[in-house]
């Protein structure tokens, strides 16, 4: 599957019953989550705490490279 392919099929996905996973950091209130769920074996989805309706969907080496970037307080990443 072209990477093209994969990020369609994860648009596509049912995501009805996933579990989505959002940072301890967001705060309490849940309107200023960034919310991630895993879509086995073809990547990651993101979105909005509030607005849900609009994903961005990543394959595994786009949110790893993503996720390390953060991590090393890459510029424009971070804060």
């Amino acid at each position: 599957m072209t990477k093209e392919e994969t990020l369609k099929a994860l648009l596509a996905t049912d995501l009805t019953d996933a579990q989505w996973t959002k940072s301890s950091f967001s705060g309490g209130t849940g309107q200023d989550c960034l919310q991630a769920t895993r879509v086995e074996g073809l990547g990651w989805m993101l979105r909005h705490s509030i607005l849900k309706d609009h994903m961005i969907p990543l394959t595994d080496s786009e949110y790893e490279a993503y996720c390390a970037g953060v991590q090393a307080g890459e510029p424009g990443l971070v804060p």
